[in-house]
């Protein structure tokens, strides 16, 4: 039992708490022990001071902080300008001062011997997380608490809002500003200051503090931390909270990876690789790219729900630890992956109190199952209060549920049509029905399913039909999509909506808002059962059918319109599917329920591989396709013309020509001029690539007759963009005529997207005539209409095109501008290139030996990636090479590029950003 400091009795009601501690306060003990000893005892008396002065209440001190709470925020905010005033007043030279940072939030909280529980605790002890040594910062309410009961002459200065680590809604954070105090301070270490993809909550996490102090301490340990237990126990929310309270441990962020949508467990791998923003080319192996990109990066990977694709995800992690030393994952799984190093943490059930024990409402709230009741209660049912009389019942209520959070989630909202007692006696009645009555004999995960099978029993006829067919989605859907798969002949399309929502309602069906416009989707516990309900109904069958064609028909309107018009936003809605898209083609495909619609299907679909750098498995899908049945021509021809831009997008160049002829053979055998007109072009594209300029322009021309004789502009200006290139670099002249024609067509379109490209394209023209002076000129006139991912290639561009000129003055600017933006975009293979383009920078600022290690660094990662230099980067790159071979022995110069190819990511970007 806690004793508390400065008053009789803890404030009682809207409390407002203060919590304080020393900035770098370990640094310090470790490395002026004596002193710092010495110090503590004094900040520990001027800060208790403070507090006591204002009226406040220590309930808790934590090694060098305090935890205090007051009656009012004006208080506490008195006692926080007091104590900083009398830190920085005091000489602290012999620790090299002291910083204290304070938080002030303010919220109704438990209280039992003599210490509080509860949201609002949690609350100010993230915002103190966020906050810099000398700085107090309060949250929204205890800012509006304060108000006109501020000290004289300070003041709050809003800094906006932010994510705490909590990962609930955002708080708007003021910071208190006094005269004489320092004012400026870094940005708060809020989510946001950290890279990181960690999912917000809608809802508060409860309890679990000794839960994530074990995990994290594991993690600390070993490099690889398995939280496993029954469905529904928590193993996500406690894992996301733990990822989140180590992000400013590591260096390269905390990933949040979600496997529950896979279907195909051969895509652990390029999960991975798609949530870090990796590219995968076209004949490249997912793990080999994912151990080239992790081995040198200090981060943590929270891989979540393993369970179905168990096998493979334990290969992927066992990889991951031999070869990548600095790189934590945290697993979620119903069992262990057994991987050699692993340490499993088997999450508990929320903490019960003991049968037949009287509770008083204070009491129950510190067990946390009854904590997470009452807060998802109140949440349902504004009117829902813990109190002393119905305290006992609630806690029946959790102890008949083993304490389970989803169990608890589920029926903590009934509330709103039952009475916590009458709760309580259908769940009794539930149970002893699913048992014969032996409750002891129930284990955990029966009593899961008994809670689901309850909910769902309580379910109309309807409600219970569309729970069920919902199970054939991956990763959620939309209205549109339910209507379409759920509607039959029981069900009206109109009616999907109110059953949706009354699925919502009853914690069936998770709703999440995207800007404007919503989106559904199941917990995967949810999923499995309602997947399961859906195959015994024998109705799964016609439901795969069904979301299968719609989500084909989704794909066909997709590729008519990138084929088109596609408008700005045009893989924003379709980027969500993209689990979805890989159900249906595994149904299709894999599965072999209907080849002619997966080859269709795989041929639509794939422009969203394309942007989404999904190359790899875009190639797949395509190759699966042609390898199992035989579509059609008109099919067969798309497919190969797929394959064509999946490899050409990935290097694979000589590939992209083999398949580029195939489409090409192919769309002669059908009516779709349109796919010949592109097919022909790429081939002109392709053959120049290789220096073949007499096939190349003989391609362009029949391409340019039909893309004519079609009549679509924007068709005949990407034709004549392809088509440009198949000139011999002796023959820029009729190149020029060509690209501005392109030009002109893009920009009466309107399309500034497409005319930066097309722009990029002739300067990469004037450039392999050497005519870099005019590349350059063309790639500024790019450069405010282009993409970030466009200005990314522009820049790289013009830092190669002013190293041909030697033009330095021009070439720094540019290939610094490239390293910024391929950092920022997570483009490997520019990040490659504006390492070399630094490196001639480096030798033209005299430091010839780093030019050389940064040339070593970016000719291992080339190597590495199985990618190669292209004409406009070899030329910078073989000029310093020459230069470098002037300067130092062979055995200088490949010791010194050896020492740089030994660099990590991070090593090499720091030593390119050194270069002024």
């Amino acid at each position: 039992m806690n004793e508390p400091i400065g008053r009789a009795s803890l404030p009682t009601g809207t409390v407002a708490f203060l919590f304080s501690d020393i900035e770098g306060s370990t640094r310090r003990w470790e490395a002026e022990p004596s002193a710092m000893a010495i110090a503590l005892r004094r900040h520990d008396a001027l800060v208790r001071e403070a507090i006591l002065a204002h009226r406040g209440c220590i309930f808790k001190t934590l090694g060098d902080g305090f935890c205090s709470a007051f009656d009012t925020a004006g208080d506490a905010v008195a006692a926080a300008l007091a104590a900083q005033q009398a830190i920085g007043a005091e000489d602290f030279t012999a620790v090299g001062g002291l910083q204290l940072r304070m938080a002030i939030h303010a919220g109704s909280a438990h209280e039992r011997d003599g210490d509080f529980f509860g949201p609002a605790v949690n609350r100010v002890a993230r915002l103190l997380a966020i906050a810099h040594g000398g700085q107090v910062v309060l949250s929204g309410v205890a800012a509006n608490l304060a108000g006109g009961a501020m000290p004289p002459q300070t003041s709050l200065r809003d800094l906006g809002e932010h994510r705490l680590k909590d990962l609930a809604e955002p708080e708007r954070v003021y910071q208190l500003v006094a005269p004489g105090a320092r004012a400026d301070f870094p940005h708060l270490r809020s989510l946001e200051a950290f890279p990181t993809n960690l999912p917000r909550q809608a809802s508060t996490f409860v309890g679990r503090d000794c839960d994530i102090l074990e995990i994290k301490e594991l993690l600390r340990k070993a490099d690889l931390v398995t939280i496993v237990g029954t469905g529904g126990v928590g193993k996500t929310r406690t894992a996301t909270h733990v990822a989140a309270d180590l992000l400013d441990e590591y260096g390269d962020g905390v990933w949040y990876v979600e496997l529950a949508p896979l279907s195909d467990r051969s895509l652990v791998a390029s999960t991975v690789l798609s949530t870090l923003g990796v590219t995968q080319n076209a004949g490249q192996a997912a793990s080999d790219v994912l151990l080239a990109h992790l081995k040198n990066r200090n981060m943590v990977l929270v891989l979540d729900n393993c369970e179905h694709v168990i096998a493979e995800a334990a290969h992927v992690v066992d990889a991951i630890l031999r070869t990548c030393s600095r790189v934590k994952v945290l697993a979620t799984s119903r069992e262990a992956l057994n991987v050699a190093g692993e340490h499993v943490y088997r999450l508990p059930s929320l903490r019960v109190p003991p049968a037949g024990e009287p509770l008083t409402a204070a009491d129950a709230a510190t067990y946390e199952s009854i904590a997470l009741f009452a807060d998802r209660a109140a949440a349902a049912d504004g009117r829902f209060r813990l109190t002393d009389e119905n305290a006992s019942i609630v806690a029946d209520i959790c102890r008949r549920l083993d304490g389970i959070a989803l169990a608890i989630e589920l029926a903590a909202p009934r509330v709103k049509v039952l009475a916590v007692g009458q709760l309580s006696q259908r769940l009794d009645e539930r149970f002893r029905l699913l048992t014969g009555g032996t409750r002891s004999a129930l284990p955990r995960q029966h009593t899961m399913r008994a809670l689901i099978d309850w909910s769902y029993d309580l379910l109309a006829e309807n409600e219970q039909a569309v729970f069920r067919r919902v199970a054939v989605f991956a990763g959620g859907f939309t209205l549109e999509a339910a209507v379409d798969v759920c509607a039959d002949e029981s069900i009206e399309s109109w009616d999907v909506f109110d059953l949706l929502s009354a699925l919502v309602d009853k914690s069936l069906v998770t709703a999440e808002l995207h800007e404007a416009r919503q989106r559904y989707v199941l917990l995967e516990s949810m999923r499995q059962y309602a997947r399961e309900r859906l195959n015994s109904s024998g109705d799964a069958e016609s439901r795969e059918r069904r979301h299968a064609s719609y989500f084909g028909a989704l794909a066909d309107r997709a590729y008519q319109e990138w084929d088109r018009a596609p408008k700005e936003d045009w893989l924003a809605g379709l980027e969500p599917e993209l689990d979805n898209f890989r159900a249906a083609l595994t149904w299709a495909l894999d599965a072999g329920h209907d080849l002619a619609f997966g080859a269709a299907l795989a041929s639509a679909i794939y422009p969203v591989f394309i942007r989404l750098s999904l190359l790899a498995e875009g190639a797949r899908w395509c190759e699966a396709a042609l390898a199992l049945g035989s579509p059609p021509p008109a099919t067969q021809a798309r497919l190969q013309y797929a394959l064509s831009m999946l490899f050409n997008n990935s290097g694979a160049y000589r590939k992209a020509l083999s398949a580029a002829n195939r489409a090409v053979d192919a769309y002669r055998l059908t009516d779709d001029e349109r796919g010949l007109t592109r097919a022909l072009s790429q081939m002109a594209q392709l053959n120049a690539r290789e220096e073949r300029y007499s096939q190349a322009l003989g391609y362009a021309q029949e391409a340019l007759q039909h893309a004519r004789a079609i009549g679509d502009n924007r068709l005949l200006a990407a034709t004549l963009q392809r088509s440009a290139t198949a000139f011999d670099p002796s023959q820029i002249e009729r190149a020029r005529e060509q690209f501005a024609q392109c030009v002109a067509i893009f920009r009466t379109l309107g399309n500034d997207g497409e005319t930066s490209r097309a722009l990029n394209w002739w300067a990469e023209s004037e450039a392999a005539a050497g005519c870099f002076e005019r590349a350059i000129a063309i790639s500024r006139e790019a450069m405010p209409l282009a993409t970030p991912e466009i200005k990314l290639y522009l820049a790289g561009n013009i830092a190669a095109y002013a190293l041909g000129l030697d033009d330095m003055e021009q070439a720094a600017p540019a290939a610094r501008e490239t390293l910024t933006l391929a950092v920022r975009l997570k483009h490997p293979l520019l990040l490659q290139c504006a390492i070399s383009f630094v490196a001639s920078i480096a030798y033209w600022r005299d430091d010839a030996a780093l030019a050389a290690r940064l040339l070593g660094f970016s000719d291992a990662r080339f190597l590495a990636s199985e990618s190669r230099r292209g004409p406009t980067e070899q030329v910078p790159y073989d000029k310093v090479l020459d230069r470098l071979r002037t300067n130092f022995t062979p055995g200088e110069l490949n010791a010194l590029m050896d020492e740089g190819a030994a660099w990590s990511e991070e090593r090499a970007v720091a030593e390119a950003t050194s270069v002024s």
